[in-house]
C-alpha cells in the first residue's frame, strides 16, 4: 500500500467532526490518555478530546475511514478483579474493553479487533484452567470464550502462550471463532511453519473490498524461557529476518493493507531481538503494527526522544503502532484515512492513540459468562496453607536482603535437603537463588504485600506469581560470580563524589531478574560499572576459590537462560522436574507450619561515603512498614507521580567496609596457623586472646543480638566495645570483640 504522508484538511475535519458528534449517540474519538482514575459504575466516558486526526467515513470527500483496535498482555485478567488481594480492581479486566470496543464499533463503521498475545496465562483465574481444573478437550478457554464474544479478527501468540506445553495452547485456542497466527515457530522434524504464519481477511471498506494481511510474531526467546517444553519439538527465527521473508509473499498474495501484530515492545539498540519492534517497522511493505511483551503504552512518553519515534502522532520510523499496556487496562486503536482509485488503496494519515478502560462498566454478558470460573478462582485463593509470623512485603527488596526472598530461597533449600544422597552430586554445596516478582514493574501498588497470620493460596500466589517449574543447576566460580553480576545490573553506577542526587536503581531493569543467592555472602559495589560490582564473596566464612562446584536452586526460566544470567555459561540442569515453585513453598509452609524468614544481610551493597543522597522511588505504603533493618538504612523523603521516594544511606557503616575490603584474602593455611597459636574453643568459632575477652568470628547467618545472646550480653555493648556504626551491617569473617565466658 501506497503511504502518502499527505495530511487531510484540519478544518474541513473539523466541522465534519462537529456534525457527527451532533447526531452521535456516543461520544467518541481517539485522544483520551490514560487516567489513574477509578469508578465502580460508569456506562459512558467523555472521548472527545485532542482530535485532529481522524479518519472520516465520508465517500463525499473521496476518503474512508478504518479503525484498527488492539489488546494486548491480557493474562486472563478478565474481571476487574485481584485475585492475590482477593478484591475488585476497576483499573484492568478484558470485559471493561469489551465495552470500549462496543463503544468504538457504535460510532465507527470500518473496524478491526487483532490480540497481540499473552492472553491464556497470568492470573489465577488462568491456572484453574492449566493446572487447578486443567481445560479438557472439546472444552472452550474462557479466555477464548471471551474473545469469541467480543468478535476479534485475528490474534496471535505471546511468549506466555507455550508456557504449559505445546499441547494446552493448541487444546487452548482450539476453540476459537478467529485466525491465530505465527510466522517464526518451526516445527523441527519439518522445518515448516508449526502455526498458519499469517491469513488474509477479505473485508469491505464503505463497500469496496479490501484484503487486509495479518502477520504474527513471538519473541524467539520463548526457547530459552520454555525450553523445558519446546526443545525437540520446535525452534524459532528472527522477528525481522522473518518478516523480510514473509510480508513481500503476502503482497503478491493480494495483500492491500499489511498489519504486523508482534508480541514484541520497542528497543532502538542494535541488534534487538526480544524487544524488536523498531526495526520491524523497517521492513519494506509494512503498514501497521499493533505491539505487546513489555506491558508498557505506545505512544507514550516512554519512548519520546527517541530518532524515528512521533510520540504525538503515534508512529515508528512513520508507521503507525500501538501498544496497549496489560491487563485490559488500554486499548490501542489506529485510525487511517484510506482512499481507494484504480483498484489501488492508499493511506494519507493516520493517528495512534490508547484510552483507558478504568472508568468503564465490564460488559454483562462477558461477565457471565466468566462467572463460573471466577467464583471458583475465588474459592481457590482462598484455601488455606499455613500461617506467617512475619509480615512479608517486597517493598525494598530490591535495595537489601527481603524476607519474601528468603522465604522463598527457604522453602527452595528445604526441597533440595539430602535431595542428591547417594549420588555424584552429594557434597556439592546447595545454594538457591529467587527475586522479587512484584516489585513496582507495574506502578506503586504492585508489591508483594501479605501480612502476618493465616497464609492461604491467594497469599503464595501473590509471593510467587509464575507458573515456574524447580530446576537445579550446577555451575563453578566464574559462573556464580556472573549471574551474581547479571543481577547487580539492577543498579545504576553511582559517583560517589556528586553532590546533585542520584538514583539508585535502573527502572528499565526488570525485578524479577534481580536473584538473591542464599548459601554464599557477597556485597555489591554500585560505584563499579557493570560486571565489575561483586566483590567479598565467601562460603562458610571463607572466599571462593576457582574451580568450586555449587548446586543451585532455582527455576525452569533462570536455569534455561532467561535473564542471560547462565547466557553461554558451561552450567549444566541436574534435575527438571514438574514441581511448581509456587507448590514447593506451599509444601514447605505446610511442613514446617509457619513461615518465619529471617533477614541474614548475606548480601548487602557495599557501603561507601557519598557527597550527595542516593535516592529511588518505591512502594507508596513502604514507609509506614519499615522495620529496624530497613529504616536503619532507607530513609522516605517524599512522593513523585504516585510513588514514594526514599534516600538510601549508602555512607553507613562506610568506614567498618573500607577495612575490610582493603584486609588481604587471607588463605586456609594462614587461618590454620594462626587458630594454632592461640587456644581454641572447638565447640564455638573462637579464638581465645586472653581474658576477659575473647574474639568472635562472624558467621553465616548471625546477627550481633544473637551473638550477644551467646555470651550473656546485649547488642549494645557489643557495638560500643567493637565502634560499630551499624549493628545490622556485620560479616562473616569479621572479628567481633566479646566477653570471655
Amino acid at each position: 500500500m501506497k503511504y502518502t504522508g499527505k495530511a487531510l484538511n484540519n478544518r474541513l475535519i473539523s466541522t465534519i467532526l462537529t456534525l457527527l458528534l451532533i447526531v452521535s449517540s456516543f461520544s467518541f474519538a481517539f485522544g483520551v490518555t490514560e487516567s489513574d482514575t477509578t469508578a465502580s459504575t460508569v456506562v459512558d466516558i467523555d472521548l472527545t478530546a485532542n482530535n485532529d486526526i481522524v479518519a472520516l467515513d465520508n465517500k463525499g470527500n473521496g476518503t474512508h475511514e478504518l479503525v484498527i483496535m488492539g489488546t494486548t498482555d491480557i493474562h486472563v485478567n478478565l474481571m476487574p478483579y485481584d485475585y492475590m488481594t482477593d478484591r475488585v480492581n476497576e483499573n484492568h479486566g478484558m470485559s471493561k474493553v469489551a465495552t470500549l470496543i462496543d463503544q468504538i464499533r457504535a460510532q465507527h463503521k470500518n473496524t478491526l479487533l487483532l490480540d497481540a498475545g499473552d492472553m491464556i496465562q497470568g492470573s489465577l483465574l488462568g491456572n484453574i484452567e492449566a493446572v487447578v481444573d486443567p481445560l479438557k478437550d472439546g472444552e472452550v478457554h474462557v479466555s477464548i470464550n471471551s474473545m469469541n464474544m467480543m468478535g476479534y479478527d485475528a490474534a496471535i501468540l505471546g511468549n506466555h502462550e507455550f508456557n504449559f506445553g505445546l499441547d494446552f495452547l493448541e487444546r487452548a485456542y482450539s476453540g476459537a471463532n478467529f485466525p491465530v497466527v505465527n510466522a517464526n515457530v518451526y516445527e523441527v522434524d519439518t522445518d515448516e511453519n508449526y502455526f498458519t504464519p499469517y491469513v488474509i481477511l477479505d473485508r469491505e471498506i464503505d463497500g469496496e473490498a479490501i484484503k487486509i494481511g495479518v502477520i504474527g510474531f513471538t519473541p524467539p526467546q520463548i526457547m530459552i524461557w520454555d525450553k523445558i517444553h519446546l526443545d525437540g519439538k520446535v525452534y524459532t527465527k528472527e522477528i525481522v529476518e522473518t518478516a523480510e521473508k514473509f510480508v513481500p509473499e503476502m503482497r503478491e498474495a493480494g495483500a492491500d493493507l499489511i498489519i504486523a501484530v508482534a508480541h514484541t515492545g520497542i528497543d532502538a539498540n542494535e541488534g534487538a531481538s526480544e524487544n524488536a519492534a523498531y526495526f520491524l517497522s523497517q521492513v519494506e511493505g509494512i503498514d501497521a503494527m499493533v505491539l505487546g511483551h513489555q506491558h508498557k503504552r505506545f505512544p507514550s512518553t516512554d519512548y519520546e526522544n527517541i530518532p524515528g519515534i512521533d510520540i504525538e502522532k503515534g508512529t515508528i520510523n512513520g508507521v503507525p503502532t500501538i501498544m496497549a499496556g496489560s491487563w485490559g487496562n488500554n486499548l490501542g486503536t489506529i485510525a487511517l484515512n484510506l482512499t481507494y482509485g484504480n483498484g489501488v488503496w492508499t493511506i494519507l494519515d493516520s493517528k495512534s492513540e490508547l484510552t483507558a478502560t478504568a472508568n468503564l462498566s465490564p460488559r454483562q454478558d462477558i461477565v457471565d459468562s466468566v462467572a463460573a470460573k471466577h467464583q471458583q478462582t475465588i474459592e481457590y485463593v482462598n484455601t488455606p496453607v499455613g500461617e506467617t509470623y512475619a509480615n512479608l512485603n517486597t517493598f525494598f527488596s530490591r535495595v537489601m536482603d527481603n524476607k519474601v526472598i528468603q522465604l522463598v530461597n527457604d522453602a527452595q533449600l528445604w526441597f533440595a535437603d539430602g535431595f542428591f544422597d547417594g549420588t555424584e552430586y552429594e557434597g556439592i554445596p546447595v545454594l538457591s537463588a529467587a527475586a522479587p516478582f512484584k516489585a513496582g514493574r507495574h506502578g506503586p501498588d504492585y508489591y508483594t504485600n501479605v501480612e502476618a497470620g493465616g497464609i492461604a493460596v491467594k497469599d503464595v500466589a501473590d509471593i510467587y506469581i509464575y507458573d515456574n517449574t524447580l530446576q537445579i543447576v550446577k555451575v563453578d566460580t566464574a559462573t556464580l560470580i556472573g549471574w551474581l553480576e547479571k543481577s547487580a545490573e539492577n543498579f545504576n553506577q553511582i559517583n560517589p563524589t556528586k553532590t546533585d542526587d542520584q538514583v539508585l536503581l535502573d527502572y528499565n531493569y526488570r525485578g524479577f531478574n534481580f536473584d538473591h543467592i542464599a548459601g554464599i555472602e557477597y556485597q555489591i559495589d554500585v560505584t563499579k560499572p557493570a560486571g565489575k560490582r561483586i566483590v567479598n564473596v565467601t562460603f562458610e566464612g571463607k572466599p571462593l576459590a576457582a574451580g568450586m562446584e555449587f548446586l543451585v536452586v532455582t527455576n525452569n526460566y533462570r536455569a534455561s537462560g532467561g535473564g542471560d544470567h547462565l547466557l553461554n555459561s558451561n552450567s549444566e540442569v541436574v534435575y527438571s522436574g514438574t514441581e511448581e515453585n509456587r507448590e514447593v513453598i506451599i509444601d514447605y509452609i505446610t511442613k514446617v507450619g509457619a513461615a518465619d524468614p529471617q533477614v541474614t544481610n548475606y548480601w548487602s551493597i557495599l557501603p561507601v561515603e557519598t557527597a550527595g543522597r542516593v535516592i529511588f522511588r518505591g512502594s507508596s505504603i513502604g514507609q509506614d512498614s519499615m522495620d529496624d533493618f530497613e529504616a536503619e538504612k532507607v530513609a522516605y523523603i517524599g512522593e513523585e507521580d504516585g510513588w514514594s521516594l526514599y534516600a538510601y544511606n549508602l555512607s553507613l557503616g562506610a568506614e567498618e567496609a573500607a577495612i575490610i575490603i582493603e584486609e588481604p584474602v587471607v588463605e586456609e593455611s594462614v587461618v590454620e596457623e594462626t587458630i594454632v597459636e592461640e587456644p581454641v574453643v572447638v565447640e564455638e568459632p573462637v579464638e581465645v586472646i586472653e581474658a576477659p575477652t575473647t574474639i568472635y568470628i562472624v558467621q553465616t547467618g548471625d546477627w550481633l543480638s544473637t551473638i550477644a545472646m551467646k555470651y550473656g550480653t546485649t547488642w549494645e555493648e557489643l557495638q560500643e566495645m567493637n565502634e560499630i556504626k551499624n549493628p545490622n551491617l556485620i560479616f562473616p569473617g569479621q572479628k567481633i570483640i566479646v566477653p570471655a565466658q
